[in-house]
């Protein structure tokens, strides 16, 4: 098997060569299949690249020196490849990787996507900890307290299959790169330079993640010129392995409508794509963009078995400097990476009828269209969410308009509220048209009109309840805004102009309300050692 060159990452490619490049990057001690619910409906849009952190998933284990030193790594992997645009989103340390792209090289990006991210993970002296944890007793005391990192309890308690391939994922890392990737991120701070990055930006975090927690993630969003912000419920820090619907959605929405068009390039300049350098473009060509969140691209995926979870025998590690690079790993997650341990270190998966399907509340942001990310031919998938009716789909004999109106309130309703939505509409009960009328009208009516962007509907929203003297929404509609990007200081402009039109007393009771919710959302719980 050829090596792979000591400045780039190992990789894989998935969906069509001549879509857009959309590059996911991977948390410490995780492989690319930390991405495989993903990765089904993103090929769908774009050419997606997965790449492993150095001596995870069979990697060389070739020990970083910084998060930059990741970064140049994976620049010129995709030099090698002649990529010169991309979409990027990563996942902790993958995150950090993507935060310093759009420091750096933000010509380079066009948009970003940053998942359990934070500006400064942790501190300085955990890290250092971690690395001396491993020098002294070896990674088996990292693997075994992982999942409790990466998941909710409930998550644990109803998935030990893939509680156990997260811990082997870990035994199975080069220690000495492992311990590197600890001091890459004892050294990363970029609270300071946030307002230097211009990507469009996604930053979606788990509302029960204690390594980057929801405040960390505030912290992204009021720091980054275009930035928004997704809370995830009854997800922690690994949320594409934990709420895969939801992350899926919210990322093919992001990326079709932030995706940025590069500058146009002078007529006879050379472009890059996927597959390497191409004609020369003609005056005013731009890179593809998708035309709609769930329309499928001109050439389809090629056809083959899922990533996801069946073993299959893939091609060897192929280096950016081949003719077609190709999957480096097995298919299925639970599977020995090739180059790792001995192929009995980890047992195939082999799944338990007994164990239960999580329980766990609806994602933040369900959509219809995006129901399921696997072929029907794919086998026994140890992620997968128990199949059933839709509770938000409209009746049958509704019209095509209303029913349409129905799925996007309900969606809208879910973003702009998460986890201060109401209950679920009851279909059968009292006030069944009366929510569905609301559905309709509200939420898939004017929340979902293009004329007046969200962080605008919000503070119009307050504006409007505070001289309503509706406390109880209030608080519910402030608690949405400040975890969907709104500060506190516009917050605190909007009840000041209020109090002018409204008066001094509902103003005041604004006030009392806000103060209350900006601090508990301020709160901060104690956090764990982080696991990035």
């Amino acid at each position: 098997m050829s090596e792979t060159p000591a400045n780039t990452l190992q990789y894989r490619f998935d969906g069509p060569e001549d879509a857009p490049v959309l590059v996911l990057g991977p948390a410490l001690g995780t492989t690319w299949h930390m991405w495989d619910r993903q990765v089904p409906e993103l090929a769908r849009h774009w050419r997606v690249l997965r790449f492993d952190l150095p001596g995870h998933g069979g990697a060389p284990a070739r020990p970083l020196g910084s998060v930059g030193d990741l970064t140049d790594r994976l620049l010129a992997t995709l030099d090698g490849l002649g990529i010169e645009r991309f979409g990027f989103a990563g996942c902790s340390i993958g995150g950090a990787v993507g935060a310093d792209l759009a420091l750096r090289h933000p010509g380079r990006l066009a948009a970003l996507a940053l998942v359990g991210t934070s500006a400064r993970f942790g501190t300085a002296d955990s890290w250092r900890q971690r690395g001396d944890t491993v020098r002294t007793s070896g990674l088996d005391p990292i693997a075994r307290s992982a999942p409790e990192a990466w998941f909710t309890p409930a998550f644990l308690a109803a998935q030990p299959a893939i509680v156990e391939w997260a811990v082997q994922m870990v035994r199975t890392t080069d220690p000495l790169c492992y311990i590197a990737a600890c001091q890459a991120l004892a050294a990363f701070d970029i609270r300071d330079d946030l307002g230097r990055t211009g990507s469009p930006a996604l930053v979606l975090v788990g509302a029960e993640d204690q390594v980057a927690p929801p405040a960390d993630a505030r912290v992204l969003v009021a720091g980054i010129h275009d930035a928004r912000l997704a809370v995830v419920p009854a997800a922690s820090h690994l949320a594409p392995v934990e709420q895969p619907t939801a992350v899926t959605d919210l990322l093919v929405r992001h990326f079709t409508t932030a995706w940025q068009s590069a500058p146009t390039p002078a007529a006879g300049t050379a472009q890059a794509g996927p597959a390497g350098p191409q004609a020369p473009a003609p005056a005013g060509a731009q890179v593809p963009v998708p035309s709609g969140p769930f329309a499928a691209p001109e050439q389809a995926p090629a056809a083959g078995p899922s990533p996801v979870p069946q073993p299959a025998a893939e091609p060897p590690v192929t280096p950016p400097s081949a003719a077609a690079p190709g999957p480096a790993q097995g298919a299925s997650p639970f599977a020995a990476p090739v180059s790792a341990a001995p192929a009995a270190s980890i047992p195939p998966f082999v799944p338990t009828p007994s164990v239960p399907v999580p329980s766990v509340p609806v994602p933040s942001v369900p959509t219809p269209a995006v129901a399921g990310h696997l072929p029907a031919d794919a086998g026994d998938n140890p992620y997968a969410a128990p199949a059933g009716p839709n509770p938000y789909a409209a009746p049958a004999t509704a019209p095509a308009a209303d029913a349409d109106a129905h799925a996007t309130g309900v969606r809208v309703r879910r973003e702009v509220l998460g986890e201060e939505s109401r209950r679920d509409p009851d279909p059968g009960g009292f006030r069944a048209e009366y929510d569905d009328f609301v559905t309709r009208v509200a939420w898939g009516g004017t929340w979902a009109r293009p004329g007046l962007d969200r962080r605008t509907r919000f503070l119009v929203t307050l504006t409007a309840l505070t001289a309503g003297g509706h406390l109880d929404e209030l608080a519910r509609y402030l608690r949405a805004a400040l975890r969907d990007g709104v500060t506190a200081d516009e917050i605190k402009e909007t009840f000041l102009h209020t109090a002018l039109y409204c008066g001094l007393p509902a103003a005041d009771a604004a006030f009392a309300v806000a103060g209350r919710i900006v601090a508990e959302e301020d709160s901060e719980p104690g956090k764990p050692a982080p696991e990035a």
